[in-house]
């Protein structure tokens, strides 16, 4: 992590004035002390993991439920051992047209297309998905967001439809795969084909991540972490089945076996199948 330290210090007082050399040079020292002290603090490397005074304030204000925090802190470590494996980080939006029905169907139509837009991207990172180890396999983190009011209306989409319900995602990407451009520049370029011919997605924003990684996973789980919709209704994470990495499966791929859960997300094998965090 850098930074640009700014401080405003006044050495006048005045002990100063009485004596101005000693006071002075000992006003410099502590000075120097504490520019050297910062400078250590803001250096450390972006990654590392720490306990964050802004977070514990945001839980007890928003009244975070603390399983809940543990599992969305489990994506945090998931997505920063990627990163520091070489994957990259894309903040994925997906704005939908109207749906019909209650909040829980609508959901389960946003988890299908979300289905439909990975199942599409992985033929394009591997030739052959369903015999690549799973662990070599983009992953995608999907979590169900409302719209709120935001001061900078230019910083995401506006989202209009289904009274502001629709999905933001964390795809992460393994450095060797069989694209030849960056992954933001392959959806701009295929926007088209990800959208699909039932244009259910009104328009994919996709755009690279490439620092505060601890945040954007909470940018992404901001509504479930409110309990505004439900862990275990608005949390998708891909790939869970080999049947999901392509055509050819059948029956509904959001009710197929689970392939992660949110209590073993550090791990980079298949999950125990029973826990709270299930998706």
């Amino acid at each position: 992590m850098s930074g640009n330290f700014r401080g405003n210090w006044s050495s006048t007082s005045n002990s100063t004035a009485a004596n101005p050399t000693t006071e002075k040079d000992n006003s410099d020292r502590s000075n120097r002390y504490k520019i050297k002290q910062h400078k250590s603090e803001i250096d450390q490397p972006a990654q590392s993991i720490k306990p964050r005074p802004e977070i514990h304030d945001y839980d007890r204000i928003c009244r975070v439920d603390p399983i809940t925090r543990q599992q969305v802190n489990g994506f945090g470590r998931l997505v920063i051992d990627r990163v520091n494996d070489g994957w990259s980080c894309h903040l994925m939006t997906f704005p939908f047209v109207q749906f019909p029905g209650p909040r829980g169907a609508v959901i389960q139509a946003m988890k299908g297309e979300l289905q439909r837009v990975y199942s599409t991207f992985v033929t394009r990172t591997h030739r052959k998905p369903r015999t690549t180890p799973s662990d070599e396999l983009p992953v995608l983190i999907g979590a169900a967001d409302l719209q709120v009011y935001k001061k900078d209306p230019t910083s995401s989409p506006l989202v209009l439809c289904n009274g502001g319900l629709h999905f933001h995602g964390l795809l992460m990407v393994p450095p060797d795969t069989r694209l030849a451009i960056p992954v933001d520049e392959h959806f701009s370029d295929y926007q088209e084909m990800y959208v699909g011919k039932r244009r259910l997605i009104t328009k994919l924003d996709v755009r690279r991540v490439t620092e505060t990684h601890e945040l954007a996973v909470d940018y992404v789980f901001k509504t479930i972490l409110r309990g505004r919709v439900s862990y275990d209704d608005g949390v998708l994470v891909l790939p869970r089945t080999r049947d999901e990495l392509g055509p050819g499966g059948e029956g509904d791929p959001i009710a197929r076996s689970r392939f992660y859960s949110g209590k073993n997300l550090i791990s980079r094998g298949p999950a125990p199948t029973q826990s709270r965090g299930l998706i």
